[in-house]
């Protein structure tokens, strides 16, 4: 037992809303704006610790009032560095009114926070605390193509593909799948057969999601082209589905980025119910939980493609998990304009021939969330903005 003790712990909202020319579309609409909820934890040792709430950006204000009521005085005066008691504590105590949804990435978001702590209070890197370095480069694909113009999104992978990037993601789910059948068929004509490409159908996003039939179509449409992935083609809740799809097609079916925690994970690797699986430390549980999920995977020979789509407490924690866990093989990176990503990082990733270096010797992540930060990105009520009560100045 250490003599370290948890005194505070607090959420602060960044917010970045998007000038005209930089906006961009999915699945799910037109974003706005980009919002972080990070966490911070405050010890008496003047050792803090800085976490990551996944998508908690959809519900910022409803999560920061749930972590300062509920999860707070669960780790006020406890012992930061017993992280699988306190994640043990934050996982039971709001399991009848948790379990999925919200409430796991918040437990992620603070158990990360803690990893932090014990990487500064230590002086070494997390990747050196959850099992060492398997890989200290990793394969990276450029996650980007969301729904714009086929040739626009033709020219944007062209561009990624001259930087060095071997694969590519292009976003699909359109209730009538024919355009994203001819959409795939273009861009992999203009880019070749040498360019991974993934394809995300996102169908946890849409309002009107395929079934088991749509699914199959579209994914027997695609085979000649040779996606490397074909992402969310189901519903989340679906199991039987992605079970049929996964044995009906020859494409990798990759799925996980809406599920939760080693139980949630259970049925999709023990099942089959795909190939590939998408925990995101963020969102899935945290980094033990998905150091948990990927060993479940591993048992099954099933490899790990991790969801990243955040700011740069959670592109960090991630990376790390990436680069200690052997079947945990490449890393997203989102390539949509992202500051709050950006400017959280204490050193700027470097890119090769396909691959990201790892950031070594940093303790901790490997993040900074200053005051000039914390003031550069002021948190921006959407509904506010919507009824002209706020007026961002960017």
């Amino acid at each position: 037992m250490s003599d370290l003790k948890i005194i505070k712990v607090e959420t602060i909202l960044l917010s970045y809303r998007y000038k005209e020319n930089e906006l961009w579309k999915w699945s799910g609409g037109t974003t706005l704006q980009r919002n972080a909820v990070l966490v911070r934890i405050k010890t008496n040792k003047d050792i803090d610790g800085i976490g990551e709430i996944g998508e908690s950006a959809f519900l910022p204000l409803a999560v920061e009032r749930i972590v300062s009521d509920r999860f707070a005085p669960m780790l006020l005066n406890e012992d930061p560095v017993n992280i699988e008691k306190l994640w043990q504590k934050m996982y039971v105590r709001s399991a009848h009114w948790g379990r999925k949804g919200v409430t796991i990435p918040i437990i992620s978001g603070l158990e990360i926070a803690l990893w932090d702590i014990l990487g500064k209070l230590n002086n070494k890197p997390l990747y050196e605390l959850i099992g060492g370095i398997y890989r200290d480069k990793i394969r990276v694909y450029a996650s980007a193509g969301m729904s714009k113009d086929t040739n626009e999104i033709i020219k944007e992978a062209k561009e990624y593909i001259n930087q060095g990037y071997k694969g590519f993601k292009m976003r699909i789910g359109n209730e009538d799948p024919k355009s994203d059948i001819e959409k795939v068929k273009m861009i992999r004509e203009a880019i070749g057969y040498d360019v991974d490409l993934m394809v995300d159908a996102g169908q946890c996003y849409v309002d009107f999601p395929w079934d088991y039939n749509k699914a199959l179509n579209v994914a027997k449409e695609l085979e000649s082209y040779k996606p490397f992935w074909l992402e969310e083609p189901l519903p989340p809740d679906d199991i039987e589905g992605y079970i049929l799809l996964a044995n009906s097609t020859n494409i990798p079916i990759a799925a996980g980025e809406n599920e939760f925690t080693r139980y949630g994970f259970k049925d999709l690797i023990v099942k089959r119910a795909a190939d590939i699986i998408q925990p995101d430390v963020t969102r899935s549980g945290g980094i033990s939980e998905c150091k948990k999920i990927a060993a479940i995977a591993s048992a099954y020979n099933m490899r790990c493609a991790p969801h990243i789509f955040g700011a740069g407490a959670g592109f960090m924690a991630n990376m790390h998990f990436i680069a200690s866990t052997p079947n945990a093989f490449i890393m997203e990176y989102d390539k949509t304009f992202n500051p709050l990503r950006d400017e959280l990082l204490i050193e700027k990733p470097t890119y090769e021939s396909g691959y990201i270096k790892l950031i070594k010797g940093l303790p901790g992540l490997g993040v900074k969330l200053t005051d000039e930060i914390i003031n550069k990105f002021p948190f921006i009520n959407e509904d506010a903005v919507e009824k002209n009560e706020f007026t961002p100045i960017f």
